[in-house]
């Protein structure tokens, strides 16, 4: 039979789709921070154990979740390119303007205030207040100080924020 009427499911050896990586401007550092790079470096040993443990047991049970073990071995290259493309970025000296890895809060025009830490691409969670150094609100907010106001553009329009606290 043609390799053209198989499904890919039936090709053990293809390849696994990698999950979607937010790109970096062209000639621009992945930058971590140090905590970022921690966690990131707990999973891959927490996935390598995993995989260790899946063999042994496949190997006394002479069955081994083959999709399983193919979906491991993706993950783990997959944090062991982003662990080696990282750069962890230090703390600035001047810990009164916003850089990298500050904790800035900041009130909108409307009197509601948020809490938000600037950090790598990798780790941006921004449910829960971790926004991505490339994101439009970090870049606004980049070697501003506690006191400041400034001009954002959000998806709602145009407002002024003011600059409450910054934290390292």
């Amino acid at each position: 039979m043609s390799k053209a009427f198989t499904r890919e499911s039936d090709d053990s050896d293809a390849e696994e789709i990698s999950p979607v990586r937010t790109q970096l401007p062209h000639g621009t550092r992945n930058y971590i921070t140090r905590e970022g790079a921690d966690r990131l470096k707990l999973r891959l040993n927490g996935l390598l154990q995993a995989k260790q443990e899946l063999a042994a047991k496949s190997n006394e049970s002479g069955m081994a979740s083959e999709a399983k073990q193919r979906k491991m071995e993706s993950d783990i290259r997959n944090l062991q390119q982003i662990l080696d493309s990282v750069v962890v970025a230090e703390i600035p000296a001047d810990q009164e303007r916003i850089a990298f890895g500050a904790r800035v809060v900041i009130r909108h025009g409307n009197g509601d205030e948020a809490a938000y830490r600037i950090v790598g691409v990798e780790e941006s969670d921004p449910d829960q207040g971790s926004i991505s150094w490339i994101s439009p609100l970090a870049r606004t907010l980049f070697s501003k100080r506690a006191g400041d106001k400034v001009r954002f553009q959000s998806p709602a329009g145009e407002e002024e924020l003011t600059i409450l606290a910054v934290r390292y």
